[in-house]
């Protein structure tokens, strides 16, 4: 089975190398709009459903565009940044830029949004081959391993942008929380908002979506009394990944008992993992 999707994935690949490259991904989407129920039958497609972060159309997108990519097939790609200011103004400090954000399949594509700007991400990853999507280019990589939190730290301490995705699909006993979202429960590892806080980088959320026929990303930053704070920068990113993963009438700010009562919440978990480092 596994054979026989590398193979339609990559004559699917060859076939749109017909297709001039700035035209690439708009066919790509107009596929991905008529071919939802084709895909829906698929193990990649109920990966990526089961998570509930993304529409029909925008996971078959996602694993079209995943097939050129990993087949050698480039083509042009415009994000639309909204809020890209509030990563400017944390990366011009110098100090290293943590951006983060949910495991929404299409928000890998920021790595090619920067890669475009002529920066050079580095991404928490298991593939250490890891494409730059629609490109030939290999992304520069943390591989999990007993040791990548330090190799995260000693990156950001160097002033480098590090993407990651910070939630997992099991927990890890003392090191994962489960916070309700919109979509369903969320699974965080704040060790990696942790790290960053020490080191004294900046941290950034992000999420991508399909929006008119193009690709949009959300940019969006701590709020100023965060700085520094790990417990207040991962309840800043539990409201943003509950604001985008929630329907547009009903996004509405946490109340503040809210976010109270999650901040006592936070604190506690970090002191556990503080003293379990101690200890």
């Amino acid at each position: 089975m596994i054979e026989l999707r590398h193979l339609a994935e990559g004559s699917f690949a060859l076939a749109m190398r017909i297709v001039p490259r700035q035209y690439r991904f708009e066919t790509a989407l107009r596929l991905a709009q008529a071919s939802v129920p084709l895909f829906s039958v698929t193990a990649a497609y109920r990966e990526q459903q089961i998570k509930n972060f993304h529409r029909p159309e925008e996971i078959v997108l996602y694993l079209l565009l995943n097939a050129l990519t990993k087949n050698g097939t480039r083509f042009d790609l415009e994000i639309i940044n909204k809020g890209y200011e509030h990563f400017e103004q944390a990366y011009a400090k110098g100090k290293g830029v943590l951006v983060i954000g949910h495991h929404a399949a299409l928000t890998l594509f920021m790595v090619r949004s920067f890669y475009d700007k002529g920066l050079n991400p580095i991404v928490v990853t298991p593939d250490e081959r890891l494409r730059v999507a629609g490109t030939l280019a290999t992304a520069a990589t943390i591989l999990p391993s007993r040791m990548f939190l330090v190799q995260l730290r000693t990156k950001l301490r160097q002033g480098k942008l590090v993407c990651a995705m910070p939630d997992r699909g099991a927990h890890h006993d003392g090191r994962t929380i489960e916070v309700s979202t919109p979509a369903g429960p969320v699974i965080l590892a704040p060790a990696m908002i942790e790290v960053a806080a020490r080191a004294g980088a900046e941290v950034i959320f992000t999420e991508v979506r399909v929006e008119r026929g193009r690709l949009v990303s959300t940019i969006a930053a701590p709020a100023a009394s965060s700085a520094a704070s790990a417990p207040a920068i991962l309840e800043d990113f539990i409201s943003f990944v509950r604001e985008c993963t929630a329907p547009t009438a009903s996004r509405i700010p946490a109340q503040s008992s809210t976010k109270s009562t999650n901040r006592l919440r936070f604190l506690s978990f970090f002191a556990t993992r503080k003293k379990c480092r101690l200890g």
